[in-house]
This record gives C-alpha cells, structure tokens and sequence, in this order.
C-alpha cells in the first residue's frame, strides 16, 4: 500500500514527503530532496518565541554550573593485538598451556561425547575426570575413557602441551594410541596421519610400524607411497595379494581360473614369484625393481592435522612434499601385470587348465624359465603333501589285540610245555643212570638217609611244588605280513649248563609214566620247578615283546648290523669350499656334510643309484636332500640351485672349488 499525496506540513517548498503502508500496517516514509537544498535558508526564530523560553532568574536560588568535559589523556592501546579476532583454536591452545600441569585427584568417570571437544565444553565433573585421567596417562597407566576425552589429549600433544621434546610427543601420542585402537578403531584414521605430520614438523625420521594387508581408503596418497617404497626395498620383497592387486592392469580376480579353482594357487604364488623375481634381477644385473623402474619425484601440498582441533599460526597450513608414485608408474604396473599373467599361465599348466592369458609375452626369457622351474617344484611338492593327506590313519582295534593276545599267550604255552616235556625226558635219563639221592620235604639231599628215592617220594615233592609264575607274551598280529621266525621266538632255544643244573637241583626223580603225563598235560600243569628256572628269562622277553608289539609298524633292521637303520651313525666326511661371494659362503655354511657330499656327487655326474646310496648312508632320502639343499639356496642365492637331478647350468662352475678333505 503507498499514499504519494504530499504532506501538507512540510514547510520546505523543495523537499517531497511521501508515506508507504505496507501490507502488516508498517509505516514507512519517504523523502525526496529536489537538489537544491544546500542554499535553502533555514526561517528565523520569532523574538516571541524567544522570550516565551527564557525564565525569570530568582538570584535567591542558586544557579547550575554548566558541565565542562575536559579532554582525558589518550589511551596507549594496539588496536591491532587488543581488539584482533581470536579463533577457537587459538583459545584452545591458550588456555591449554595454563593447564598443561593442572593435576585432579581421583574421581569417577564421567561420559563426554563432542565433536572436535574442548575445555569449554565439558562440565566441572567432566574437567576433573579429564585432567585425572591425563595424569594416569602420562604415568603408562590407561584407564578406560570416551573418544572425546583423547581428542582433547591428542590436540594437547599436537600443539607441544606436556612435552618438553618431540620423540617425547610421538612416543606418547603412538602409545596412546595403541592402548585404545581397539576398542575405537576411529582413531585408526586419524592418528595414521597426525603421526605423519608429527614427524614432518619436527624432522623425525620415524619408521612405519604398522603394516598394511590392504591400504584404507581414507589413507593419504603420500603415506601410500612411501609405504610402497619400503615394501619394494624389503629384502625379499614383501607383498601380500591385496596390496598385489592395486599395481595390476587387469582384475585378476574375474578370471574363469580363479573363479573355479585357482584362487588359493593365484594368491600363494603370486607373491612369491614377485620377490623371487625381483631377487633375480638383483643377483643377475644388479637392478631391483626400485632401481629398473624408478619415476621421477613430485611435489605435492599437504594439509597439516587435518580434522583437529588445530593452530595453524604454529606450523602453517600446508607444508610441501617430495613423493615418489611408485603405484602409479606405468612401466612398473606393466612388468608386475605381466609376470602375474605369467604366473596364471604357468599353473594353468600344472594344473591341466585350458586356456592361456595375453600379455605375458613383456617378461624375459630368462626370467620365465625360474618362474616355470620355482612353480613345478612347488605344485609337485603340494601334491605329494596332499596324497599323504589323503591317506587313511591308522587306527588300533583293541578287540583284535586283545584276541591276539590270547592266541599268542596259547602258542607261548604249547611251546613251553613242549619243551618243558623234551627236558623232564633228558633228566629223567641221566638220573636213571645215576644212583638215587634221597630229598627232604625242601628239596635237599639227606644227610643219614641211602642214595636211593621211592617213586611215592617224588610224586608228593612234585605235588608240593609252587605254581609257576605269570608269563607275559608280546600281542603278535597274525593278520599282518608274517614275521620271521626269530621275531616271535618268545626265548633263546638253548640252554647253559647252568639251567641244567638248577633245574637238577629243583626237580624231583619222576617215573616214566609221570613224565609221560606232564608231557601230556596243558600249560596249567607244567612242571613247575622248570618253570621257576625259566621265570627271569621269560619276563625278560616278554617285557621286551610287550614294548615291541605297542608300536604296529616294527623298525626295519639292517641286514648286516641287525641295528635299525635311523640308528645307523653317518660317518661324516670333511669338505672344502672356495668362495668369495657371502652369500654361497653362508650357503655353504648352512649346508651340512651330506649335503655336500650329494653336490660334489651330482658334480661328477653320478647317477640315481649313487645319491640312494648317500641318502641311505644318511637315512634319508634322495629327493628330500635336494629339496633341502634347494630351500637353503633360495633363502641365501636366491635361486634353486639344482634342477631335477643335475646341478643349474648356471651355477657348475660355483661348484668347480667343492672337493674332499
């Protein structure tokens, strides 16, 4: 709403005064000045007017001094430190320094939840859990806290509060985080960082302690990159399938092959042909892939302390790196993409897959032929690993042993009885041609009585006998291949002089039809006093049966010595070694006698009769001496310095100074 009707009591001609009404009845108005204003004359006042104003002066009642203001002394101020802008993190930092010593007693936690927290956001009882806290820290002890609480102590650490020297600071700020990154793995994201430019504002020279199975995504592409510089320059190069993965051309991982059933090969394998490789081209030419494949360096800007509560007035804003993209070189991506397919191609092979990838064709000839030989020798080794694998276990039926037990405990009385008979009858000869010794009721020749016994006499000794003792058999398993016959001989089959004579001494004089019938009856009625002058030898043996039968595969004994042949001892001989290089004079020093042996064997071109007769000598085998002598050559050379069973070409003429002392 707008009234333009001029306002009547305006009494300059020259000036327009309009009103305007708005919709809410707000009054607004509006003057328009014609532009000559400056020589309008302002109407003098009318003497009426004047004496109207002034009053009758009483000189009775006093008058009112007029009010002088007398000019004030200028004040010294610098508007520029005075009365400048202060930032929140400035007050933070201020106040932090009046504080960095401030110590509460102990008292009970209190929740403190803030984004970017600081002293003024917190409470009176959540000030003096904090600063109690903070001392428990600063003394290794970590009680447990909120997220809030050690931002507020990580800003304090950031700014220089509580320390007096920077490994100090970053020694507290890492320990800190340790302690608490596993119940808030949110502090992973920022302390990685804040660390980093920890050490780039006081010149630390720190190294990485963390190491990364796969990069985070919010890790900073300048910490990427000089983690991938100290994975590359690691002796033997060090990366796992994940960190693999970002410097390929290709996704690896949509291949038909590690789809179906080359994952766990893909991601084995692959690793290890890289450091392989790698140890290769060192040995060989003297370049690492650092070396071969070195960009050119950049600089770059980057932010300081981002996400903390942070003073740029004390660090700056930004700070400007020299970084290395070793990720990012083309011509390095390219080689690693090529020895990968390589190695898909390679245990596709080995495998039986069909099907070959592109791109391989960028590796060298060389290279190619100690990735195909390093593959077939590890795939061999797994199947074999496997098929003992797969074998069934050998599992003991206690029912059976105790079955055999008793079978044998029966042929161990047969045969004891049996030969119990055939001496009763030897004795029972000679004593027919001797004169008859009279016995008393212990078995001992009467003084005063003839050298003649009746028969009645040697049938009661022989009732009053004691019962022979147990005999314990060794369990024999008639269902395995059959044994010799020395191995199930409970005892030896002859007998000393001595044995005879005690048994003489023991055993009464039996007529012919008493030992006729000891001969016939079972192993409970043997002769007893026989028994009794077999008991140790028998216990003996059967001690030893018993040990032997525990375990079911027996030792296998040398034909020659009768001794088992792990137990044979290797009559080692002396071997001299002329190189220079440290790594074959450590290689040399990790190989044993045998070893060497089987290298100055190979050397010479023996064939496969001879290396079974060195490993036998050794009580080993063949294969498992060159695998061994292989994984001492890769962990010390770098390389498998025997093929099949023949010696490298390359490395005869290492072997050239291996001779016998």
């Amino acid at each position: 709403m707008k009234n333009d009707k001029p306002n009547n009591d305006n009494h300059i001609n020259s000036i327009r005064h309009t009103t305007h009404v708005n919709d809410q009845g707000i009054r607004f108005a509006e003057f328009e000045l014609a532009g000559d204003e400056q020589d309008v004359s302002l109407p003098d006042k009318r003497p009426d007017t004047l004496n109207q104003v002034q009053e009758t002066v009483d000189p009775a009642v006093p008058t009112k001094k007029p009010l002088i203001v007398e000019p004030q002394q200028s004040l010294d101020m610098n508007w520029g430190e005075d009365f400048r802008y202060v930032t929140k993190e400035q007050q933070f930092v201020q106040k932090a320094r009046e504080l960095a010593w401030h110590v509460e007693g102990e008292t009970p936690f209190v929740a403190f939840k803030s984004y970017w927290p600081t002293y003024d956001q917190m409470t009176s009882d959540q000030f003096t859990w904090y600063f109690y806290w903070r001392e428990e820290v600063r003394s290794g002890r970590y009680p447990d806290t909120d997220l809030s609480y050690l931002f507020v102590y990580f800003y304090e650490l950031i700014h220089g509060v509580g320390w007096s020297d920077p490994l100090q600071g970053y020694e507290w700020m890492e320990q800190t985080w340790t302690a608490y990154r596993k119940r808030y793995a949110k502090l992973d994201t920022y302390l990685r960082e804040w660390l980093y430019d920890f050490m780039i504002v006081h010149g630390l020279d720190m190294p990485i302690r963390e190491t990364y199975q796969r990069f985070p995504r919010v890790l900073s592409a300048e910490l990427k990159e000089k983690e991938w510089k100290r994975r590359f320059s690691l002796q033997p190069v060090e990366l796992t399938w994940d960190l693999l993965l970002e410097l390929l051309d290709y996704d690896v991982e949509k291949s038909r092959f590690y789809q179906e059933n080359g994952r766990k090969d893909l991601e084995r394998y692959a690793p290890k042909v890289i450091a392989l490789v790698d140890s290769y081209l060192a040995k060989m030419k003297g370049q690492r892939f650092i070396d071969r494949f070195q960009p050119r360096p950049r600089q770059v800007k980057r932010p300081l302390f981002r996400s903390a509560v942070y003073d740029h007035g004390l660090y700056g804003r930004t700070v400007v790196l020299t970084v290395v993209s070793l990720s990012e070189y083309a011509p390095l991506r390219s080689y690693i993409t090529g020895l990968v397919r390589l190695t898909e191609n390679k245990l596709r092979e080995l495998r039986g897959f069909k099907g070959r990838l592109r791109g391989a064709d960028v590796v060298e000839p060389e290279v190619e032929e100690i990735i195909t030989r390093y593959l077939k020798k590890e795939i061999q080794e797994q199947m074999e690993a496997e098929r003992k694998q797969s074998l069934p276990e050998v599992q003991i039926d206690t029912g059976k042993l105790r079955r055999l037990q008793r079978e044998s405990d029966q042929v161990r009385d047969m045969l004891l009885t049996e030969e119990a008979g055939q001496r009763a009858e030897v004795i029972q000869r000679e004593l027919t041609r001797a004169p008859r010794v009279p016995l008393d009721d212990a078995g001992s020749i009467t003084k005063d009585s003839p050298k003649t016994e009746t028969p009645s006499r040697s049938r009661s000794a022989t009732r009053s006998a004691p019962k022979k003792p147990d005999v314990f058999q060794a369990v024999m398993d008639f269902d395995a291949d059959p044994y010799e016959l020395d191995s199930i001989e409970m005892r030896e089959q002859s007998d000393d002089a001595d044995d005879i004579a005690s048994s003489v001494n023991t055993l009464e004089v039996k007529q012919p039809e008493a030992a006729e019938g000891c001969y016939m009856e079972s192993s409970g009625s043997a002769d007893d006093s026989l028994m009794q002058s077999m008991g140790s030898r028998e216990e003996h043996s059967s001690e030893a049966g018993v040990i032997h039968g525990m375990d079911p595969h027996p030792v296998e004994n040398d034909v020659h010595t009768g001794m088992p042949t792990g137990m044979l001892a290797v009559v080692e001989q002396s071997w001299q070694w002329e190189v220079e290089d440290e790594e074959w004079q450590e290689l040399a020093e990790r190989l044993s006698p045998i070893h060497l042996e089987v290298l100055h064997a190979l050397k010479d071109g023996l064939n496969r009769p001879g290396l079974q007769r060195i490993a036998e000598k050794a009580g080993s085998m063949p294969a498992l001496l060159l695998d061994e002598i292989n994984d001492a050559a890769m962990d010390t050379i770098g390389d498998l310095l025997i093929d099949g069973e023949s010696i490298a070409d390359d490395y005869i003429e290492m072997l050239e100074t291996l001779k016998s002392v």
